[in-house]
């Protein structure tokens, strides 16, 4: 073997062994996607108990923002590319969540349109649909329990993008009926999404018990 081919086999058992050493960051980057959602759509399901959702800043710049995004970049590193553009991406949805609220960037007015607020954010709440949608037809063969959680997801992001766009009301006092109806998905989403987070956090060597996903690969048909 030439010095050139064990420098090669060198720098591949080096890769090997870092990616051995880097722990499965799928549950923290679920389980910061989860609570974030959960509290944010406790507000959109219409609850008097959260009329406001200003307490969900602070998650999603830190938990659902911050810390997702690190956790999709750890799936780069142990060769995850679904996980690692999925975490990634909802990571950096919550933190254009946070920016739109802090900085204030959907106070303005259009004259004539008094819905011009909610119909930009109808839109970019279509972008993720689109792209929540892409995202469940690349997990098609990955398990049932991420499918219903891709389930959820769409009709959460489907319900609260027509929320934006009718149903509109200068009278209304907290979210209307479609955008309620999204709440209730959200937080089924949010169910899901610790169910798949702790399905693999939870092992045989840990606890006494597995939670089933129910494996969809090709292996098993």
């Amino acid at each position: 073997m030439s010095s050139v081919e064990e420098g090669k086999h060198g720098e591949i058992e080096k890769t090997k062994y870092l990616a051995s050493k880097i722990a499965n960051p799928g549950p923290l980057g679920l389980c910061a996607f989860a609570l974030t959602t959960f509290v944010l759509s406790i507000n959109s399901a219409g609850s008097s108990d959260l009329p406001f959702p200003n307490i969900v800043i602070g998650l999603a710049l830190f938990y659902g923002g911050l810390v997702q995004l690190l956790a999709g970049m750890w799936h780069f590193m142990v060769g995850n590319t679904f996980g690692a553009t999925a975490a990634s991406s909802f990571g950096a949805f919550w933190l254009s969540y946070a920016a739109n609220f802090i900085f204030r960037l959907t106070d303005f007015d259009v004259p004539g349109d008094p819905f011009a607020v909610d119909h930009a954010v109808g839109i970019y709440l279509l972008g993720w649909t689109i792209f929540t949608f892409l995202l469940t037809l690349a997990a098609l063969k990955t398990n049932g329990a991420t499918l219903l959680l891709f389930f959820f997801l769409n009709m959460a992001m489907i319900f609260l993008t027509l929320g934006k766009f009718f149903l509109l009301s200068e009278d209304a006092k907290g979210p209307n009926a479609l955008t309620r109806i999204g709440g209730v998905f959200g937080i089924l989403t949010s169910l899901m999404a610790w169910y798949n987070a702790f399905a693999e956090l939870i092992t045989l060597e840990s606890s006494y018990f597995k939670l089933p996903v129910y494996d969809l690969s090709r292996k098993n048909i």
